[in-house]
C-alpha cells in the first residue's frame, strides 16, 4: 500500500471512530468530548511533521484508552448498555489504530510547501519572489500591488 493511501485509510478510520464515539454520548456526555478530541487529533495529523505525528498517534491511543475507561466506569442502565459496549469496542480499536499510526506515520508523504515555515514567515526563494513581482505582488509587503489602480502623480 502506498504511503498516500495509508494516510487516507488511517484518517478515514479515525473519522469513523470519532463518529461512533460521539454516537455513544447518550450513555455519558464524556463520549462526545472524546469523539471531538479524536477528530481534532486526526485533523492535526495532516499538518504535523513526522515527529509530531508520532506524538499525536500516541495521544490518539491514549484517547482510546480514555474512551474505554469512561465506558467501564459509567453506571450501567438497560437503555445505555449497548452504547457502552460500542464505546468499549471503539476505544479498543482506537488504541490499536493509534499504535499502528505511531509505527507508520513516518512513511506518510510530507505536507506541501503551503505549510512550510519559509512560506509562513514571508521569506521565499529568489525565483518565487521574481514570480510574485511579475504577478503584481510585493513579496516584502502584506498587501498586493495593483498597478492599474495605483495613484499617479499629477
Amino acid at each position: 500500500m502506498t504511503p498516500g493511501r495509508l494516510r487516507l485509510l488511517s484518517l478515514l478510520v479515525l473519522a469513523v471512530l470519532a463518529g461512533l464515539t460521539a454516537l455513544a454520548s447518550p450513555a455519558s456526555p464524556g463520549f462526545s468530548a472524546l469523539g471531538l478530541a479524536t477528530a481534532a487529533a486526526g485533523a492535526a495529523l495532516l499538518l504535523a511533521g513526522p515527529i509530531f505525528r508520532v506524538i499525536i498517534a500516541i495521544l490518539l491511543a491514549a484517547l482510546g484508552g480514555c474512551i474505554v475507561l469512561v465506558a467501564v466506569y459509567t453506571p450501567v442502565a438497560d437503555a445505555v448498555h449497548g452504547w457502552l459496549v460500542l464505546a468499549v469496542v471503539v476505544g479498543g480499536i482506537q488504541v490499536l489504530v493509534g499504535i499502528a499510526l505511531a509505527a507508520t506515520t513516518r512513511a506518510w508523504p510530507t505536507s506541501g510547501r503551503r505549510y512550510s515555515r519559509t512560506r509562513a514567515t514571508g521569506v521565499g526563494d529568489a525565483i518565487g519572489d521574481w514570480d510574485a513581482l511579475s504577478a503584481g505582488d510585493d513579496p516584502t509587503g502584506d498587501a498586493p500591488i495593483d498597478l492599474a489602480r495605483s495613484p499617479r502623480p499629477e
